[in-house]
């Protein structure tokens, strides 16, 4: 009877439905710097990238380290987001489908974000080798096995590494549609965009019912596009007062 009771209670502590995912804010442009923030982040399987975006006129787009400043195909692109204040109405959100690294950049030509190191990672790879071991036959250890723990160094492919190759392209690329995430309001709580997802294989899912850019610097479109049930009325709004040529 005892024990029957004992895993019951662990049955119907088992069907508690419960997640360790975390959600991870950035902000994109605050503080009017050319800047991710943070710009380097650690995201495991699950976890979610909020982007929050400040004046003027940001983006986020994925690419490889191979290629900076020029999209993944497949990868996610929040489209512009021109601003007269920050931060702005609307946060794009991007799952983390493996813990593969993730590289991305604000394609902006106009001042060329890219190419000044307004770049982040996600999940930098480091080195990963054996531990050394200790001498387990000297008598200050006593028969024992001790292993030495330290962060291994970073390889050669570093957030700096991939600045530095940015700094030597021309100019950045634009993706011809927004996707790989979804747009929840500024004021939404973190880990709701398990309807759009990117990783960092780049293999995107759904869009979010949002204006696709066309241009280094377009516009909203109409002020009846909703984003996630959140009207564009305030995004047309923002699009209005910024103009055609706020676009830094």
């Amino acid at each position: 009877m005892h024990s029957t009771s004992i895993i019951s209670a662990l049955a119907l502590v088992a069907s508690i439905p419960f997640s360790l995912a975390k959600n991870i804010d950035i902000t994109v442009g605050a503080n009017a710097e050319l800047r991710f923030s943070p710009e380097s982040v650690t995201a495991d399987v699950g976890d979610t990238l909020s982007f929050s975006f400040f004046p003027r006129n940001h983006t986020v787009v994925q690419s490889s380290f191979a290629e900076p400043c020029q999209p993944l195909q497949g990868g996610f692109f929040a489209g512009f987001q021109p601003l007269a204040a920050g931060p702005g109405p609307v946060k794009f959100v991007v799952t983390v489908n493996d813990t593969k690294p993730i590289w991305a950049y604000c394609a902006q030509n106009t001042g060329t974000h890219c190419q000044k190191g307004m770049a982040i990672v996600i999940n930098q790879a480091y080195v990963s080798f054996p531990s050394p071991i200790y001498n387990t036959h000297h008598p200050m250890n006593m028969g024992l096995t001790v292993h030495a723990h330290f962060r291994p160094p970073p390889t050669d492919k570093t957030l700096e590494a991939y600045k530095a190759l940015a700094a030597a392209t021309n100019s950045s690329s634009v993706p011809p549609n927004v996707g790989g995430g979804v747009f929840v309001p500024f004021n939404a709580s973190g880990g709701s965009a398990a309807s759009g997802t990117a990783g960092a294989s780049g293999t995107a899912g759904a869009t979010a019912n949002y204006p696709g850019p066309t241009g280094s610097n377009p516009s909203f479109e109409g002020a009846a596009t909703k984003v996630n049930g959140f009207s564009g009325a305030a995004m047309a709004l923002v699009a209005a007062v910024v103009g055609a040529g706020f676009i830094q």
